[in-house]
């Protein structure tokens, strides 16, 4: 038993091993990101709020057996059954503090705070010692434990202790000083709780203390109940039947005990009332292990097994729950990484067509402006003639109020310029409502949407600030008609123009006052004012100054514009250098970095939980990996790993990037899931750890499908599964860029589902490198600038090997000496040949697919139709010859 729990103790220092060096380069990656002056302080700001620097303190915590219970007889018994030997008296109380750590040789002494040694003559030291003395354990009258109290140190060359690993019993206290206690004494540990009990029911301070301690350290508890208080070592094996059968009744006894201790256990919800007892007949020693997700009871007849079981989940437990931890912050970080190049790519895209968009939207609003100005001179013409007209006819409606308010004191010249003002007021008024009728419309058609697009291009464009800027360009060019503002003098008016216009030409006209002598400004005279002004003012000059006024203003103003643009454009052009390099170092550096990162800390929760996969043989072999049948894995079953060995840090940036797009993928009847991973260091001796990728394991692939012989309504039926499986990645963002026979598995049913995304990237992941197998590539991947379009191209090449039945390479292609020449007569529209066996609409499918323009390729969601349009056509043909064939002749 000891040797297994050294085993599992090395496997706990091997994993929190493993975990340190991942935090170390995760750690190291943080670093180069905070100095990175090439990405955005939003991405920085989110991945430094990971909180990994809470996960390495807890992984420095030395794994501590902590040993409370009813009384000092029942922790003495545990401890000297782990410890296989009597160190603890069984009868004894009031003890201090003891702790039993590794030494060479059997020593004690006592300490302060397990750093500063106290010099001091114990007993143990006045003459050989295989029990530790009761005056060295016990605490004196004046030792308070929340003040003074020495802790007893124990050096034992004990097998399990080796490993970094303490025993300690906790002092005895009351439970309102349990938890100062403990944080005095039991500091920065790992604790794998042990509860003693030597009784058959727990008091009341025992329940009180047992939940103030897993309101302290939230971690599974062992239940360990003793006999008598103490364990009976011996075997029953060599004794006589009847001395077998005068240990029954103390057996039974003892398990009435356990009985009612788990009863009170269930009670108390300690323990689930759902576990099984092990019991074993009379006439053995019964054995009772009482086990739960949280909590276990174990007697002292069933320590080895048990106590083995409860570490094992403890130390797995806690493993799992940092390396899990570190697991979630590699993933979040590395979605943050795609989705911010997702944005880089969109905002890439994007932003030209918003400046051309913007750069058309003016011009046709500065057309639109200048022919409205030019078409209405005529139109504003007659609105000023119909209105002096009216005018002219209504001069007292003109003038109504103004008379009342004329004091005797005011001069003609005044009266005559109120007068004046009067008639201005009313033309403009009649002028500018007409204009305003006229362009008014053009706000939500032209500058509603415009006005969205320069404000978000111009967002982040602080050297903008203090010029002007396209928007207020857009803004001045409608201002002319529509925001008319007759209380401000700053912005333009063109009723402030017109009443200057009119001021001018009213400046001319013989005033009635100019002859000299007093004049009498009674009602008549204001009227004759009034009408004289009426009979100076023309009509077709006054809309001739507006229109031109109007068009001097329209064209400032879409200068303004073409120069504010052109700004914004250059400052701009050279954001979209700096986010391009942005993305390309997220594409090429981090997120290969953080993916690597992330196949180790999920691989190392996958061997935690459920170990490394058994091969049984191997059943295939490709370019970049080997795969095996495998046993039962993790539920799985049939079962199956490919085993990839990376030789290069590229290899294992784009092996992580598979793994982590492949794990990601919900799951879907057409997509080979990947169940888990698991890294093998021991591979080669350890000098090239091997990557396992474990899966579901599949009957065959298309490549052999084909070659043993399908029928042809099974593999059209197989194709519509590869264009459900493409179009599923296809909407997750993922493209696959290997679509082959190799990479079609076939299930006992022969459906079909896409495996190896070794090439599948998100669109905005891609750095335009040509992937794939060579008679399936688009010819545009040889451009470097290419979309999802290449799976449809790909599968137009699979759907002809579907079509033809089998798996030699098309007469064309076969001609070719090696991939330069086939990928130049593929440029050049060289495609595979037309069998005669082929039916129209599949021939036909297949030429939209290999289009050599990929806009011209069809969607999938339109060539999915077509297939299944196929298949039940035949499928019915086929019914209709089976029925003809069975029908009996008369």
């Amino acid at each position: 038993m000891l040797i297994d729990i050294t085993k599992e103790f090395r496997k706990y220092s091997k994993h929190c091993h493993s975990l340190k060096r991942i935090i170390q380069e995760t750690e190291s990656s943080f670093e180069e990101i905070n100095n990175s002056i090439q990405l955005v302080d939003e991405i920085k700001e989110d991945l430094l709020k990971t909180g990994i620097n809470q996960l390495r303190p807890k992984l420095e915590q030395s794994p501590t057996i902590l040993v409370f219970g009813q009384n000092c007889r029942a922790k003495a018994s545990f401890v000297n059954t782990f410890l296989g030997q009597n160190i603890l008296p069984s009868f004894s109380s009031k003890w201090r503090c003891v702790t039993f750590i590794y030494g060479h040789t059997k020593n004690i002494h006592l300490t302060l705070g397990h750093e500063i040694e106290i010099v001091e003559r114990l007993q143990a030291h006045e003459k050989s010692w295989t029990t530790i003395p009761d005056g060295d354990l016990q605490r004196g009258d004046n030792e308070c434990l929340l003040e003074y109290c020495p802790s007893l140190e124990v050096e034992l060359p004990h097998i399990v202790l080796k490993e970094n690993v303490k025993l300690m019993v906790p002092p005895d206290c009351p439970p309102e000083q349990l938890t100062e206690t403990l944080y005095k004494y039991v500091e920065n540990v790992l604790p794998i709780v042990v509860y003693t009990t030597s009784e058959g029911v727990l008091s009341d301070a025992n329940i009180q203390e047992i939940r103030k301690l897993k309101d302290i350290y939230k971690v599974p508890f062992l239940v360990f109940s003793v006999w008598n208080g103490e364990t009976k070592t011996c075997s029953t094996e060599s004794l006589t039947e009847s001395e077998q059968h005068s240990l029954e009744p103390e057996n039974d006894h003892e398990f009435r005990n356990l009985q009612n201790l788990r009863d009170q256990l269930i009670r108390l919800g300690l323990i689930s009332d759902n576990e099984n007892v092990k019991t074993v007949n009379k006439g053995e020693r019964k054995s009772h292990c009482l086990e739960c997700s949280l909590d276990t009871l174990i007697s002292d007849k069933s320590v080895n097994e048990d106590f083995l079981s409860h570490i094992k989940n403890v130390l797995r437990y806690t493993v799992l729950r940092l390396a899990a931890k570190l697991s979630e912050v590699h993933n979040k970080c590395l979605r943050q990484f795609i989705l911010s190049a997702f944005d880089m790519a969109r905002e890439i895209q994007i932003t030209p067509k918003r400046i051309e968009y913007a750069q058309k939207v003016e011009l046709q609003l500065y057309e639109t402006l200048m022919n409205i100005a030019c078409e209405q001179q005529e139109e504003i013409a007659v609105i000023i003639q119909r209105t002096l007209l009216d005018m002219k006819s209504n001069v007292a409606e003109v003038l109504e109020g103004y008379n009342e308010n004329v004091t005797l004191n005011r001069t003609a010249k005044t009266v005559t310029m109120e007068i004046q003002q009067l008639v201005l007021s009313r033309l403009n008024t009649s002028v500018a409502t007409q204009i305003v009728q006229s362009v008014g419309c053009l706000h939500e058609s032209f500058t509603g949407t415009l006005q969205r697009c320069l404000e978000s291009l111009e967002k982040n464009c602080h050297e903008l600030e203090g010029s002007v800027s396209a928007s207020d360009a857009v803004r001045q060019i409608v201002s002319a008609a529509y925001n008319i503002d007759l209380n401000s003098s700053s912005s333009f008016s063109i009723v402030h123009s017109l009443m200057d216009r009119l001021k001018t030409l009213l400046s001319t006209f013989a005033l009635p006052w100019s002859s000299g002598g007093q004049v009498q400004c009674h009602f008549q005279w204001q009227l004759q004012v009034a009408t004289n002004m009426i009979d100076k003012l023309s009509a077709y000059k006054l809309a001739k100054t507006i229109s031109v006024q109007f068009k001097e203003h329209i064209k400032s103003s879409h200068e303004s514009f073409q120069s504010a643009i052109r700004l914004l454009e250059h400052q701009l052009s050279g954001q979209l250098e700096q986010t391009e390099e942005q993305r390309i170092a997220i594409r090429k550096r981090h997120a290969p970095r953080f993916a690597r990162l992330t196949l180790e800390s999920t691989s190392l929760c996958d061997l935690i939980r459920y170990g490394m996969p058994k091969q049984l043989k191997e059943i295939g072999r490709g370019q970049y990996g080997v795969v095996s049948a495998c046993e039962p894995w993790a539920g799985i079953n049939p079962c199956a790993f490919k085993s990839v060995v990376p030789p290069d840090d590229r290899h294992w940036n784009d092996l992580a990037m598979e793994f982590f797009y492949t794990r990601t993928i919900p799951e879907h009847p057409r997509i080979v899931k990947l169940r888990g991973s698991v890294i093998d260091y021991s591979y080669g001796g350890g000098t090239t750890p091997a990557v396992l990728l474990i899966m579901e394991r599949m009957t065959r692939d298309l490549y052999c499908g084909l070659r043993c012989g399908l029928s042809w309504h099974v593999r059209l039926r197989i194709a519509i599964d590869v264009i459900e499986g493409i179009r599923y990645l296809h909407s997750q963002g993922l493209v696959h860029r290997d679509i082959k026979l190799k990479n079609v598995l076939l299930d006992a049913r022969d459906r079909a589902k896409l495996t190896d995304f070794g090439f599948c990237i998100p669109e905005a992941m891609m750095s335009g490198s040509i992937v794939g197998t060579p008679v399936h590539m688009a010819p545009e991947l040889l451009s470097g600038r290419y979309d999802s379009k290449v799976d449809v191209y790909a599968f137009g090449i699979l759907f002809w090997y579907i079509c033809a039945g089998q798996v030699r390479l098309p007469t064309h292609f076969d001609q070719f000496q090696n991939k330069e020449q086939l990928w130049n007569s593929v440029r050049r529209g060289m495609r595979p040949e037309c069998l005669p066996n082929f039916e129209v609409a599949c021939w036909n499918l297949m030429e939209q697919c290999w289009a050599a323009d990929p806009t011209e390729r069809p969607l999938l969601g339109h060539v999915q139709p077509q297939l299944e349009e196929i298949y039940n056509s035949v499928k019915n043909k086929t019914f209709e010859k089976l029925g003809s064939s069975t029908k009996t002749p008369t």
